[in-house]
Parts: C-alpha cells; sequence; structure tokens
C-alpha cells in the first residue's frame, strides 16, 4: 500500500514539470551567420502568435529512466515517489524536518531501487496470472483509513488526499490494483508456509539454549602509547604509502558568462503589449474551467458488455423519461466509492479521467447526460452536474506577472542570437577579453577547485569537466560553450597545478597516528593470540550466561563466537576495539522434546519460514528480471 501525506492543503496539486531545452542546442551546433537569423526571426513569430507555451512544451515529455522487462520507470515516477519520501520524513520528524540534511541523489537512488522493486513484484505477479477486478479496488478504497471520517468512508476526503499527492481518482485506482495483485503473490508465500511441530520444537529449544562464557578484550587504542617509532619508521610509512598523502590537482579559470536574467531585467513593456497580454490570460482562462460530474459505472467482470451497453441505454431512457440520476446511480452503479453519493464524483478539471470519460464529460452542457461511454472499467452514465469556470484576475492583479512574461519572451530570442555570438567568438576570438568586448561582458576569474570540487560558477559538474578538458587545460584554448540553468559562459584556463605529494612535514601528524594505530592493532592481536595460546594471561576476565539472541555485555562478535565452541575451548575474534578472547564453559541445552508446541510457537516459525521463502522468491524475481538503469 502506498503511504499518503495528510495535512494542511495549500496547493491543490505537486507537479514535477521537465523543460525540454534541444533548441538552443540544436542553434549552436549547426546554425551560422544568415541561417541563424532566419531561425531567430521564426522564434520571434512563433512567440507573436501563439505565446511562449509553444516554444517551452517543445521537446518536453517523460523519458524513461529505467526499466524492468521493457515496463518503464520514468522521470515523473521517481519525482513522485521522493516528495512521497519527503512526505514521510516530514511527518516523521515535524518541526525538526530540514530538508537540507537528506541529500536529494541519496533520495532518488533509494526512490529508484524502490520502483524497480515494485516494478519486479508487478512483472512476476503479473506473469503468474493473478489480477484485481474494479470491485476488489473499490472495496478496498472504502476501507482504506486515510479516506475515512468518523471511520466511514469519505468522498470529499478521498478526493483531498489524492489532491495532496498529486494523483487522480483514475491514477490511484491503476496504482492500487498494482498494489493488490503483488499482495496477492506475497500472500501466496505468506499463507502456503508450513511449520511442523517437530520443527518448533526444535527451533525453540535452540533459541533457549544457554551457554556460559568468558571473554577478555585487548583494546588497540589503550596500547597506541606503548609503540615507539623511529624517523626511519615514520618515513619508510611515508614512502609506502605516498598515493594516501596527496594534494589533488587544482585548476582556476577566467571566464566570460551570459546571463538570461540580466537580459530579461533590460527589457521594457508597452502598455499595448501588456494588454495584448492581457486579453491572451483571459482566452486562457476561458477554457480553463472545471466540471462536478456523476456516473453510474456498469462492470463487465460479471456481464457481457452487450449486457452492460443494454443496461446503459435503458437507463438512459428511465433518465430522460424524469426519474433520479442519484437514486438509479444508488441501485444500479458498481463503483462502491461513489454510489452511495449518487454517482457524485465532485469537482475536476480536463485530465483527471480516462481520455473517452473525459472527452464526454467536457463536450455536455451543465445538467446533460451522455450517451453510454465505453472505458476499461466498464461502460459509464456521465452527468455533467456543474460547469465551473475559473474566475479572471483584473489586469492590475496580473499586470507584474504578465510584465515578467512579457520580458523572458522578449529576451529569449536576444539569449538566443548572444548565445550563438558566444559560441562564435569561443571560435574564432584570440582572447576572453575579445569576447567580452564584442558582448558587452566582463572577464571573471574562479576560486581555485579540484575535479572533484569547486564553489561558485565551478559547483557545476559541467564546468569543471568543461575546465579540465584536453582543449582548455593542455592547449590553452577558449573552451566550448557551457550552458547552465539560466546562463552560458565561455572559459580559458587560469592557473593549474598537478597533483603533488604534500610534504612530510605537512602531514607528519597523519603518518604517525596511521602508523601508531597500525602497529597498536598488530600487538592486540598478539596478545589475543598468546593467551589463547596460553602463554600470555589476562586479569580481566568477564563471565557472561545467554542465549544467542539475547543481549550482553559481551560483545556481539565475541558472543557469537560462544554459540560455536565446544565447552572448554577458547578462540579469539576481532572486535571494534581490537580483539576479544572467549573461552565456553558450559552448554545448558534444551530437550527439544519437553518444548511445549502452543499455537503462538507454531505461528512464529510458519512467519520466519514465510518470510525466509519471500526473501527467497524476491531475490530470484530480481535475478531473472531484465533491468536497464
Amino acid at each position: 500500500m502506498r503511504f499518503f501525506y495528510i495535512g494542511a492543503i495549500n496547493n491543490n496539486e505537486w507537479r514535477a514539470v521537465t523543460v525540454g531545452g534541444s533548441m538552443l542546442q540544436t542553434m549552436r551546433d549547426n546554425a551560422q551567420g544568415m541561417i541563424a537569423k532566419i531561425i531567430v526571426g521564426f522564434i520571434i513569430v512563433v512567440f507573436a502568435l501563439w505565446g511562449v507555451e509553444s516554444i517551452v512544451s517543445i521537446g518536453s515529455g517523460t523519458s524513461a529512466t529505467a526499466s524492468v522487462n521493457g515496463e518503464d520507470i520514468t522521470e515523473e515516477d521517481i519525482v513522485r515517489t521522493v516528495e512521497q519520501q519527503k512526505a514521510n520524513l516530514r511527518r516523521q520528524f515535524g518541526d525538526q524536518y530540514d530538508e537540507n540534511l537528506f541529500n536529494e541523489q541519496f533520495l532518488r537512488q533509494s526512490a529508484l531501487e524502490q520502483l524497480i522493486e515494485q516494478k519486479i513484484a508487478l512483472v512476476q505477479a503479473q506473469e503468474l496470472g493473478l489480477r484485481a477486478s474494479p470491485r476488489s479496488v473499490d472495496e478496498t478504497i472504502v476501507t482504506i483509513p486515510a479516506f475515512q471520517l468518523d471511520g466511514r468512508f469519505n468522498r470529499e476526503q478521498f478526493q483531498n488526499v489524492l489532491r495532496i499527492n498529486g494523483m487522480t481518482p483514475l491514477m490511484f485506482r491503476a496504482s492500487l490494483a498494482e498494489d493488490i495483485i503483488t499482495n496477492q503473490a506475497r500472500a501466496a508465500f505468506i499463507l502456503s508456509s508450513l511449520e511442523t511441530p517437530f520443527s518448533a520444537r526444535l527451533s525453540e529449544a535452540l533459541n533457549q539454549e544457554e551457554r556460559t562464557f568468558r571473554f577478555t578484550e585487548i583494546n588497540a587504542r589503550a596500547l597506541e602509547a606503548e609503540v615507539n617509532l623511529s624517523e626511519e619508521e615514520i618515513q619508510a610509512a611515508y614512502e609506502a604509502d605516498r598515493d594516501r598523502y596527496m594534494a589533488p590537482e587544482q585548476a582556476s579559470i577566467r571566464y566570460v558568462q551570459l546571463r538570461r536574467d540580466r537580459l530579461v531585467a533590460s527589457q521594457t513593456v508597452s502598455e499595448d503589449e501588456l494588454q495584448q497580454a492581457y486579453d491572451e490570460y483571459l482566452s486562457r482562462e476561458a477554457v480553463r474551467e472545471q466540471r462536478q460530474a456523476s456516473h453510474i459505472l456498469l462492470e463487465t467482470a460479471d456481464r457481457s458488455r452487450d449486457e452492460a451497453l443494454e443496461l446503459a441505454v435503458d437507463l438512459r431512457a428511465r433518465l430522460a423519461a424524469g426519474e433520479s440520476f442519484a437514486d438509479l446511480a444508488k441501485e444500479y452503479s458498481d463503483d462502491f466509492a461513489t454510489r452511495d453519493q449518487g454517482g457524485d464524483l465532485g469537482l475536476s478539471a480536463r485530465g483527471a479521467y480516462a481520455d473517452a470519460f473525459d472527452a464526454a464529460l467536457f463536450e455536455l452542457a451543465e445538467g446533460e447526460i451522455s450517451a453510454p461511454v465505453e472505458t476499461e472499467y466498464g461502460v459509464h452514465l456521465i452527468q455533467a452536474v456543474k460547469v465551473v469556470k475559473a474566475p479572471a484576475k483584473s489586469l492590475a492583479e496580473m499586470r507584474s506577472t504578465l510584465e515578467d512574461e512579457i520580458r523572458q519572451v522578449k529576451a529569449e530570442p536576444l539569449f538566443a542570437e548572444q548565445l550563438q555570438e558566444l559560441s562564435n567568438l569561443a571560435f574564432s576570438a584570440e582572447s576572453l577579453a575579445d569576447v567580452a568586448n564584442a558582448l558587452g561582458l566582463t572577464v571573471e576569474q574562479s576560486a581555485v577547485f579540484t575535479r572533484e570540487q569547486g564553489d561558485g560558477i565551478t559547483s557545476n559538474t559541467d564546468v569543471r569537466q568543461m575546465a579540465f578538458s584536453d582543449s582548455v587545460l593542455l592547449d590553452k584554448e577558449i573552451s566550448a560553450v557551457v550552458e547552465l540553468n539560466d546562463s552560458a559562459l565561455v572559459m580559458a584556463i587560469a592557473s593549474h597545478q598537478e597533483a603533488v605529494v604534500r610534504p612530510l612535514d605537512e602531514v607528519r601528524g597523519q603518518v604517525v597516528g596511521a602508523l601508531r594505530r597500525e602497529r597498536a592493532l598488530e600487538m592486540a592481536r598478539s596478545r589475543a593470540e598468546a593467551i589463547v595460546a596460553g602463554t600470555e594471561t589476562s586479569s580481566d576476565w568477564k563471565t557472561i550466561t545467554t542465549t544467542f539472541a539475547q543481549p550482553s555485555a559481551a560483545p556481539r562478535q565475541a558472543q557469537q563466537r560462544a554459540f560455536g565452541l565446544q565447552p572448554g575451548k577458547t578462540d579469539m575474534v576481532s572486535s571494534a576495539g581490537g580483539f576479544a578472547v572467549v573461552t565456553l564453559d558450559s552448554i545448558n541445552s534444551k530437550n527439544w522434546q519437553d518444548v511445549a508446541v502452543t499455537e503462538e510457537l507454531t505461528e512464529a516459525g510458519r512467519a520466519q519460514n514465510s518470510r525466509a521463502d519471500m526473501l527467497s522468491y524476491q531475490t530470484w524475481a530480481r535475478s531473472v528480471s531484465d533491468i536497464e538503469n
């Protein structure tokens, strides 16, 4: 089951939009001279006729980030899962939650792994022939606590929770259907696992077995003070591990940066342009309406398609004769989530439902009832209960927003033109100063940075990679254009220092500390070996009596080793601080025949077996799946 974040509704939906940016790259690579001007002119015409959305939308879309047996996992899936993880963290930590403490890349990787595991489980369940009927989906929805108020399913609560999580009812139904069939596969292992009375007794007898053992610890850190190091040993350790003390390769760059925000800020907006933009805004708002819908769903699981269509036609005729839509929905609809509310689906925007359902709904006038509509869920009769048009804001309210949009639109072709010019100059100019002068920009210089880390402009990976490229670093050329989110730059190397081994005097503390810890650990091992051999004794033995799983004062490694020894035997194990020596004194075994077989004991054994079976199945399923990421 998916987790839901339930809180104050500040925004109806969360959105993750990926905007394609291939146009400028193509212009830079292919356009020269007059061709560039023609393309820029074309962009201006497109902006003037259809607005900025016509360009922004080009190249956008959802691409697969990974796949399992050909089933795609998209960037949108990952973004949505990361947001769910963050919502769970916010709920868990409350006011102490700080998004900066959680690495975004870690959350993305965690989300991707989660989605891969879910997709593997889904694919294998589908190959087993498992399915979720619309009825089982409906019955599950009404029992989910997140959708209930006062212990009963509440339609408005259902819709609000989905909006907060950026999902439509149909998206959630599809997701829930996937959960149901994967849970069916899990249930097959959980419910088919067995635990015999003998296995339960034997397992419990082993769990109750007690062992008495002694242990002593040799702490390596306590021995460091006994380590004496000569200058020759320090020098030898430094020479043997010189790579450990390397100062990384460093560089700094001089660069010329073209910033989109400066171009935007320099644009002026006339009153005529503002009025035209406001008129376009009014036109967009006119079609951005919402509709309150009700429906009667006739499933085809328990009846044929023809029977469902025939019943829909009959019900439509009864509605035309004046019968109540709500009453017929309560009597005939197979949608358990809405039928008690007369089939009411609430208020939704275009695109909230399946294509056929959505198209039919938005063709209806207020109060009108559709002809039978077929979707994957069955046959629907749809009523447009109410048509709600979005209230448009006044010009005064929209002025600031529209002025920003106009400046952005006017600046974009100028940015594209200057970007092309920047690219041309990078190949033809003698120096960065020539590039800066031609574009009216300035030459700036970065701080020193490495291949792995930088500050400011060099915090960007693409900038660092370009700076350390052969053409820039070795040939001392001006770089090709590097595009960032809202700017672009060209660069030349300002300074460079090869990776070098730092002098011993500079790293002496590190060398001595590492060598001292190494020698102390060797001494601890030797003392532990001597105690095991009997050539050395310890006065600090501690005696423990415990079961295998019970926590004790002994290091976990020592306790585990004690349960692998015979009485009277001694051995050593590594521990967190050095080494521990363990001697087993006695074993208090439990006779399996004396262990009473209880229902609780049998169920615990069966649960353990089912978990082992499930883990084995998951490992097998992953091994036979074709995973690409």
